[in-house]
């Protein structure tokens, strides 16, 4: 068998692995990268996305999901596969499209046709993200997907005593020192502060992820929340929250005070019909634009400062954007919340398992291990199993 490196590795975005055997050919993931608007697909050619009889997603993020319209206008015809709710989140109604749930539950094998055989596990990065372990015939391959064990929000099924032939593993934040817990400690820190000054803070989020997280650190201090509609549905109204949300969220959250607003960005929302900054006290501010791209957004952040609260990124700032523009210039502070493995917690969950070649993915960092079963590849790479 061969895995084919459509994107992913040696860069942030377009991830997406195409394992090719005798009779089956599936993909891991089509994603985008948004930081080369000049080359954001993956490395496919039309020949090789013809063949695909599969596409598994591990998320909706667009990095992870971005290019399944763009693979489909190029004469893909295979079969999507994904968790119930990553298909929800997905944009428009996706041809043949099938939910994990329905062929089998977390860490229980199943088989498709042409020999291929599947097991997924929860990776606690969002509500529906999942890492999958392939198997034909003799041959095993792993893909972690987005990673991350110690969320506060999502469930994950630890990857324990797995072997594989392959593992292509989230080393997003490479060879950064600090821990999912020290992250925690310090934003945790950061509230603390801000609830005894009684000033609002903006918390930039993604569309799926993070804001679930900030929740949690709102209620563990009976700050009050204010967010848009969409993200309080996203644990309040979502079918089987309790497969994705750890019960210690649920039962935290279920009595937290919050205010539903209009969606922040994209048009929908205007700087008037937004909450005040002026008399909120010690609130937490979501919005959903992790990047702070949009003018209403943009604006919002303004006003946040200047009434002396804080805007806290807690996740990547693209180059050219408002977000890093703030934190650049003084204005905004970065306390992460760890939705990734950084090199350490890569070795340490090598270690908890058995796997003959490890791929580190998800990083545009120059890469170096002394491990010689560590392959650090790029794009276009290619490696027979």
């Amino acid at each position: 068998m061969e895995l084919y490196v459509a994107g992913g590795c040696s860069e942030h975005g377009r991830n997406s692995f195409l394992v090719t055997g005798k009779k089956v050919s599936f993909l891991v993931d089509a994603g985008v990268m948004k930081e080369k608007p000049d080359e954001p697909w993956p490395k496919l050619r039309a020949e090789q996305i013809r063949n695909i009889d599969y596409l598994f997603l591990t998320h909706c993020h667009a990095d992870h999901a971005g290019a399944l319209r763009w693979l489909f206008e190029r004469g893909f015809r295979g079969r999507v596969i994904a968790s119930r709710a990553t298909l929800c989140f997905l944009s428009g109604k996706i041809p043949g499209a099938s939910a994990l749930e329905d062929y089998a539950k977390p860490l229980r094998e199943f088989r498709l046709d042409d020999g291929l055989s599947v097991t997924w596990g929860r990776s606690g990065h969002c509500i529906g993200s999942v890492w999958f372990l392939f198997r034909v015939r003799e041959r095993r391959i792993l893909f972690s997907g987005d990673y991350e064990e110690r969320s506060i929000a999502y469930k994950c099924d630890k990857i324990r005593d797995v072997s594989a032939d392959i593992a292509v593993l989230d080393c997003a934040y490479g060879f950064e020192s600090e821990t999912a817990d020290a992250h925690r400690k310090a934003i945790a820190e950061k509230l603390d502060e801000i609830r005894k000054r009684g000033t609002p803070a903006l918390f930039p989020v993604p569309a799926h992820g993070r804001g679930l997280d900030i929740l949690r650190l709102l209620a563990e201090r009976g700050m009050p929340a204010v967010l848009p509609a969409s993200i309080a549905d996203e644990y309040r109204s979502l079918k089987d929250r309790r497969l994705w949300l750890k019960r210690e969220f649920l039962d935290l959250t279920k009595d937290l005070r919050y205010s539903e607003i209009e969606e922040f960005g994209k048009g929908q929302g205007s700087p008037g019909k937004q909450p005040s900054p002026e008399g909120l006290g010690p609130a937490g501010i979501l919005v959903r634009d992790s990047q702070l791209s949009d003018a209403v957004s943009r604006e919002y952040a303004d006003r946040v400062i200047a009434e002396g609260g804080d805007v806290i990124l807690t996740g990547k700032q693209d180059p050219a954007s408002y977000a890093r523009k703030l934190l650049n210039d003084g204005k905004a502070g970065f306390f992460r919340i760890s939705v990734h493995e950084n090199e350490e917690e890569m070795l340490r969950l090598m270690k908890r398992n058995s796997f003959r070649v490890v791929i580190p993915y998800h990083c545009r960092e120059e890469l170096t291990f002394k491990k010689k079963k560590i392959r650090v590849l790029v794009p276009g790479d290619r490696v027979r199993f």
